[in-house]
């Protein structure tokens, strides 16, 4: 009797480690239970414009069921999973890949880059140069002519502070701005002045309109360039080409 319990007891024992070591599936239940959660995190990260097009969706019927199994299987396993695509969906990554659109189907449209603004511009593209940076009627001619209907808008040739704005002498209606990289520009002879004195302003930005005031023959703008401080006056054409501005018309001279 005792042996009898004894073997009893060995056999509960052995009976309790097999079932600890079983490896029978989970049941029906528990697969379908796995498979939601998987479906869950799928939804969550592929979005809700994925969801027509993954294998397991709720109109495939009973295929579908059958894809299903695999799915538990490698959940138990713990391998990594991977997901086919239904024909639609897929059709829709391979036209993405080859520059369709997703919804149309037709060539996408590359997103324009704005061009970078530049730094100097030409104070007035549109005037013609007349007369030069040197000696004239005895007298340096600090600056370059350019020539254009009264009335034509003239530009900051770059960024900088306005340091004056108003009448000057025989420069007439002028405006002189402190570009901070130890250069100046002056725009002298204006029929209007568009800008105040203490102005912060951008390259192309317009500071007047072109005009006759002052000591003037005829409209044009008298453009200059002084470096360190005012009142002295460098080359402006060469200075201008070398920062990417070509005025045209003289020669650039040092």
């Amino acid at each position: 009797m005792q042996q009898h319990r004894a073997n009893g007891n060995i056999w509960g024992r052995h009976r309790r480690t097999a079932d600890s070591h079983t490896h029978r599936d989970p049941a029906e239940p528990a697969a379908r239970k796995g498979h939601f959660v998987m479906a869950a995190a799928l939804v969550a990260s592929v979005g809700a414009a994925g969801i027509a097009g993954l294998y397991f969706s709720a109109s495939s019927g009973p295929a579908s069921a059958k894809a299903r199994t695999p799915a538990a299987a490698q959940l138990k396993t713990s391998e990594p999973m991977t997901i086919p695509l239904a024909s639609d969906a897929d059709a829709g990554l391979r036209a993405a890949g080859d520059g369709l659109s997703l919804d149309t189907g037709m060539p996408a449209v590359a997103q324009s880059r704005k061009p970078k603004p530049r730094l100097w511009v030409d104070p007035m593209p549109e005037g013609s140069v007349t007369s030069c940076f040197g000696a004239r009627w005895g007298r340096l001619h600090a600056g370059v002519d350019l020539a254009a209907p009264t009335g034509t808008p003239i530009r900051a040739a770059g960024a900088g502070r306005v340091v004056s704005a108003g009448v000057e002498d025989g420069y007439g209606n002028a405006v002189l701005i402190d570009h901070g990289n130890g250069y100046l520009t002056h725009y002298g002879h204006m029929s209007a002045i568009t800008t105040k004195t203490g102005q912060a302003v951008k390259a192309g930005d317009q500071i007047g309109n072109e005009g006759s005031t002052g000591h003037s023959t005829g409209p044009h703008l008298h453009f200059e360039v002084h470096k360190g401080s005012y009142k002295n006056p460098i080359e402006p054409t060469r200075w201008m080409q070398d920062h990417g501005v070509n005025l045209g018309g003289c020669a650039a001279r040092g």
